[in-house]
């Protein structure tokens, strides 16, 4: 998940907290209640399932979670209380405006007669409505695979899927390597990799 709020932005790949471009300090225990928040943003987030999420089977002062939430309100100057809210009663949530942050490739897939552009960093496949390929299909998982996009090469790797992830018509067993016009299949979906060289000529082409 890249997420950008404000000045910030979250790369949970990185596990990176940045405000314009400087890294943000976070013990590792705030940083994970961070990810659980936006995840569920703009959703609320019980205390109960925050203690379980953060310190499973184990019993912790009732004010663990407080000093973690104060201590993200600090590195955030979160004063107002404006991005972590407080649900008074029952738990927290994200509450600032955020959006997904991303860097255009020349990559993209084919769905049938559809391209869906691909961004730098991880690209989700799978049933999840916020991946970045959602294949809507029983046969597929949640988060069936990914593609890993730099400036000039596409990496394409399983996720423990069940019903597996082809290339060529090969079971995946390790990420591989994609090239311009390979075909993924997962469950019984088909895809392409295609890559776009002129992408200003072929968009205004009569």
């Amino acid at each position: 998940m890249r997420l950008r709020f404000a000045e910030f932005l979250f790369d949970s790949r990185l596990h990176r907290l940045s405000r314009d471009g400087q890294p943000v300090e976070l013990s590792p225990k705030a940083y994970a209640l961070l990810e659980i928040l936006l995840q569920a943003r703009p959703g609320a987030v019980s205390k109960e399932a925050l203690y379980d999420r953060l310190w499973p089977k184990t019993f912790v002062e009732p004010g663990n979670l407080h000093n973690l939430v104060s201590e993200i309100r600090a590195a955030l100057g979160d004063e107002a209380r404006s991005t972590i809210r407080t649900v008074h009663g029952f738990g927290y949530a994200f509450a600032a405006e955020g959006k997904a942050a991303t860097t255009p490739t020349s990559f993209v897939v084919r769905v049938g007669g559809e391209l869906l552009p691909l961004h730098s960093g991880e690209n989700i496949i799978g049933r999840d409505r916020e991946a970045a390929i959602v294949v809507d299909s029983p046969d597929v998982s949640r988060h069936h695979a990914r593609l890993l996009v730099t400036s000039d090469a596409v990496t394409l790797e399983d996720l423990g899927s069940k019903n597996g992830t082809f290339v060529a018509g090969k079971r995946l067993t390790a990420a591989t390597a994609l090239r311009d016009g390979d075909q993924i299949t997962v469950g019984r979906t088909l895809l392409r990799i295609e890559r776009l060289r002129d992408v200003a000529s072929t968009a205004t082409a009569p």
